[in-house]
């Protein structure tokens, strides 16, 4: 991994972690609607980038692309899995339980894309799954809980979106107006995968009045539309998709295209640190209540987080082998 890939990847993680604690702050703050929230923040974070990258042909081949509208609809099954999760562990928990699609995407790209994992890394995959098999054990019915089986859902999402976005012909570019084009487009597929989702879902539910009881997420926007025109909402969350989702999503596809899928998600298992160390400093500041952490769920946590970090180290360390070898 040469300095400016790690340059951008460290980027793209802490766009990320800033979104997740700006977002935090203000939806604890103001109370508004996260799905809500996020919705703008990705409709207006696509088409700010979109109308950044101007008219060209890339604009037009995100749209027409299908894989563009299958990392849409993945993102959506991500978030969806991620908060039904919620409901049965805590946030830290899911946060490090995100780990495993450290060995979920070894074992989804060897099998898919003949991606063999290089024996280097092997011993980082063996510490993910041991750190997990702790974490499990300190949860509410071990490996009966319903967040093991939502979470690996989830991740497996992860994975094939990452995956996408790698391999998307417009993502294999240096050129920046390409790729700007294509962030927007995808985030704007995201929000309207999102808002289609929404829909679905109160217009089956005046069908079935059951199925609002199934779904972990409270859609309130949906049956009070004023709480949609709040302009105040709309001023936050569109600043917060145009000067931090948008380019954390530009950052990550570039850092997705430098280092591939594998080591990207890899450093990923580090974001859970990152968000806590911006948090700590909000909380400082008293933008943000404190955070407590049962012992055991960090300790466990950062065995997987140590672990992901060796797969890391394993697969650079096979990369100059191979280069000292050639020279």
């Amino acid at each position: 991994m040469t300095s400016s890939s790690l340059t951008v990847l460290v980027s793209a993680l802490f766009g990320w972690a800033l979104v997740l604690v700006v977002s935090r702050m203000l939806l604890i703050g103001f109370g508004f609607d996260p799905w809500l929230f996020t919705l703008i923040q990705m409709l207006t974070g696509g088409i700010f980038l979109i109308a950044v990258a101007g008219r060209g042909p890339a604009v037009g081949g995100a749209l027409r692309n299908p894989w563009t509208w299958v990392y849409g609809t993945l993102r959506i099954v991500t978030a969806a899995l991620f908060t039904a999760a919620l409901v049965h562990i805590s946030t830290a928990n899911a946060a490090f339980l995100a780990v495993t699609s450290v060995p979920i995407s070894a074992v989804m790209l060897w099998l898919v894309l003949s991606r063999r994992p290089l024996r280097q890394e092997l011993p980082g995959h063996a510490l993910i799954v041991g750190g997990l098999v702790l974490l499990v054990f300190t949860l509410d019915g071990g490996w009966h809980n319903p967040a093991i089986l939502l979470m690996a859902g989830s991740e497996i999402c992860v994975v094939a979106t990452t995956a996408i976005a790698e391999l998307h012909p417009l993502n294999r570019t240096n050129d920046m107006r390409q790729r700007a084009s294509l962030t927007g487009v995808m985030l704007l597929a995201s929000a309207l995968v999102m808002l289609a989702s929404a829909l679905g879902l109160a217009f089956a539910a005046t069908w079935l009045p059951g199925l609002r009881e199934l779904v972990p997420v409270s859609l309130p926007w949906l049956t009070d539309p004023a709480l949609a025109l709040d302009p105040f909402l709309w001023i936050l969350a569109a600043a917060v998709g145009i000067a931090l989702r948008g380019p954390s999503m530009f950052f990550s596809l570039k850092a997705i295209y430098l280092v591939r899928t594998e080591n990207y998600l890899a450093a990923m298992a580090t974001l859970p640190f990152m968000c806590m160390l911006l948090e700590s400093i909000a909380y400082a500041v008293g933008w943000l209540p404190p955070v407590t952490l049962a012992s055991p769920t960090t300790a466990f946590g950062l065995i997987m987080t140590l672990g992901s970090l060796a797969v890391l180290w394993g697969r650079s360390r096979a990369a100059r082998s191979a280069r000292m070898a050639q020279a």
